[in-house]
Parts: C-alpha cells; structure tokens; sequence
C-alpha cells in the first residue's frame, strides 16, 4: 500500500491548480510556478535559474500508531523564488504562496477524497539573506486510512 506515494501526487496537482495563472517576477521576467515532487530537477547547467520560482512538495514521515488506526503522512511545501528587486522583499510573494495553500487546505481540508489535512500547519521563511533568492516553507499533516489486514484462520 503506497498512500504517501499517492497523497504527493494528489498534492502536486492540487499546488498546480491553486497556482494556475499565479505568475511571479524572475530574472525581472513575470513566470509561471513549477511545481516538483521531493527534489528540484537535475541542473542543465551552472545555473539552477530555471527551476525558480518553483514548490517543491515533500514527503517527510508517516507514522502509524497500530494495526487498527490510520496513518498520519507529514508533508512539507517548499517555496523558492528569484527576485532580483533590491528592496529585498521576495519574501512577501514566498508568503503569497504559502497562504494561498494554506487558504485552499483549510477551506477544503479533504484531498483526492482520501486525505485529510490535520493540524499544525506551520509555517517559516528563511531566515539567513540569500538574495535575490527567496525560500520558504510550510509544514503539514496528512490523515490517511488505515492498511487492510488480511485475517488468517490463526487470527
């Protein structure tokens, strides 16, 4: 049984949707979010330039407390942009995107009908200067049903 596979997929394309005509400055340039399960892509080059912006979606842990009880699958979203404005406040478009996430998962806190959003929801930009690079994230818990256990005649 693979829900966490299936919970980031089901994610990934939820973060599209939210982000579906969302454009954001890069390289003075208005863009499109890329949205990325686990990793960014390998870099073509020396530069890593075409990936921003983009949100990573990301499997943390999932945990299951017993054979009777469904599973609880962390997920967190990753938000990076290139804004090379310097007054340095690429931090406000990282948190754009994070609160319209978050907007869409509490207003609709069941997933591809299997998934439900639980709480906290946490939420943290970085704090160390990286511009003209901006990155934030968002941590999250995912309620999802429990496996199946088959019964033997020893059960």
């Amino acid at each position: 049984m693979a829900t966490d596979i299936f919970l980031q997929k089901a994610l990934v394309e939820v973060v599209k949707d939210v982000l579906k005509g969302y454009t954001t400055l890069n390289n003075n340039e208005f863009a499109d979010f890329n949205v990325y399960p686990q990793s960014l892509p390998a870099k073509e080059g020396r530069k890593d330039s075409e990936h921003f912006p983009y949100v990573l979606v990301c499997l943390d842990e999932e945990v299951v407390e017993s054979a009777d009880s469904g599973g609880v699958c962390s997920v967190y979203f990753l938000v990076g942009i290139q804004d090379n404005n310097p007054n340095k406040q690429g931090h406000f478009d990282v948190l754009n995107v994070l609160n319209k996430l978050e907007e869409r998962f509490l207003k609709q806190p069941l997933q591809n009908s299997h998934y439900r959003i639980g709480f906290p929801i946490t939420k943290k930009i970085q704090e160390e200067d990286t511009w003209p690079k901006f990155i934030g994230g968002m941590s999250t818990f995912w309620s999802v049903n429990k496996p199946m256990i088959e019964e033997t005649e020893y059960d």
